[in-house]
């Protein structure tokens, strides 16, 4: 993590084309982080009413387009923001060499594996990601040497290989798909189930999440391998995120629309299973987004979240260099420093509650509310939220960064 101080904008002057701010913490990516998790919330809490829970099917229309359209793509925007966390720990745009470099592999490592403890106690009570997550970090480990050009060059080439693979997996092995392999704590307890586990963690859990991920978190590294300071580089962040953005889209309208692809899909999709695995999948379903699918297959919807993420940070750091916007949205950038808490947070609140359903739009927007305005308390008491500062001090107990003196003789 970046031990700079925080850049403020309100101390910063606003830029003239080509300048570069002085280095410090991105307050703007932060400020994505909070955007990401408060999509996470919209995709668990279920809103279904806009004062009251109804059922699902009564649910207004547009209450249940936003939780289609938010449910995966929040996810995403956090694996691709994970890929660029470990660009900036290990020296952003001006990667560490030598020691340097070794000591930042090694703590991104560790957080890996601490994640991965934190995934095993929430899946006691929620379904947590973060163990994929640990997975994706350790896979990055061996990269963060390379630049953000061959980074890019294997985004783009995983991500036929990732979704095909998945397509591939539930339309000819759908029985990978069915393991029984334990949840939570119950797998330090499972040694004979080990391999069943890692099957599922690295190849077919959670719909591919792993998979899925791959290209993301390489985006995100690439991204953060960036001059993020510089005022051109979040010109042409939004520019570039807004043109792949608007190009996949459209893309993804012509065909799935226009061509038919969605009809040989739910033609598909309508017809009765062969067996007791999932239903078989055309191979129109890589043309499709993730909102149309019940797997990751979706070649367009990995390409446009990579557009919004680049739209979403391009944008934030330009605000962000406007002497008003730090004071505006000084709760999005608490919130985003501290979105591990909130994420175990929220978990453990909906299991309090007894995990509902669906909740009401002001359910979900209390919510909301709390988070921001407990944030915004809690970093003006603590640095670290509280599960960032326990992630901290074990990775930097673990792996320090000098070498312990020599005993005296």
């Amino acid at each position: 993590m970046n031990a700079s101080p925080i850049l403020t904008p309100g101390h910063a002057p606003s830029p003239e084309p080509g300048h570069r701010l002085p280095p410090g913490r991105l307050a703007g990516v932060d400020a994505v982080r909070a955007l990401a998790i408060i999509g996470v919330f919209v995709a668990h809490f279920h809103a279904t009413g806009w004062l009251h829970a109804g059922p699902p099917a009564d649910a207004p229309g547009v209450l249940r387009w936003i939780s289609e359209q938010t449910s995966s793509r929040a996810m995403s925007l956090f694996v691709l923001l994970a890929g660029l966390s470990v660009a900036l720990m290990t020296g952003g745009s001006r990667p560490y060499t030598g020691r340097d470099a070794s000591v930042a592999r090694r703590r991104v490592a560790v957080r890996a594996l601490v994640l991965f403890a934190i995934s095993l106690v929430i899946d006691e009570f929620g379904a947590s990601v973060l163990s994929y997550y640990a997975v994706l970090l350790l896979l990055l480990v061996p990269l963060t040497r390379l630049r953000p050009r061959p980074l890019f060059a294997a985004a783009g080439i995983a991500v036929p290989l990732v979704t095909g693979y998945a397509w591939w997996v539930v339309t000819t092995h759908p029985e990978w798909m069915m393991i029984d392999a334990p949840t939570g704590l119950a797998v330090l307890t499972s040694p004979g189930q080990w391999d069943e586990y890692l099957m599922q963690l690295t190849l077919t859990g959670g719909g591919f999440q792993t998979a899925y991920g791959i290209p993301l978190v390489l985006a995100g590294l690439a991204l953060g391998r960036l001059d993020l300071h510089d005022h051109a580089v979040r010109v042409r962040l939004l520019l570039s995120g807004l043109g792949v953005a608007v190009a996949t889209y459209a893309c993804y309208v012509v065909v799935w629309h226009g061509l038919g692809a969605a009809r040989h899909v739910a033609a598909a999709m309508a017809a009765p299973p062969a067996g007791s695995g999932p239903p078989p999948l055309p191979w129109q379903t890589l043309l499709g987004m993730p909102t149309d699918g019940l797997y990751a297959t979706s070649p367009l919807g990995i390409a446009f979240m990579v557009g919004v993420a680049m739209t979403l940070l391009g944008g934030m750091l330009l605000l962000f260099e406007r002497r008003r916007t730090g004071t505006v949205l000084s709760p999005l950038t608490a919130a985003g420093g501290m979105t591990m808490t909130w994420y175990a947070g929220h978990f453990g609140y909906l299991a309090l509650i007894g995990t509902p359903s669906a909740v009401s739009l002001l359910h979900l927007a209390a919510a909301i509310a709390v988070m921001l305005a407990g944030s915004l308390l809690w970093r003006r008491w603590a640095r670290r939220g509280p599960l960032e500062w326990l992630v901290h001090r074990v990775v930097t107990t673990v792996v320090r960064d000098r070498a312990a003196p020599a005993p005296a003789r």
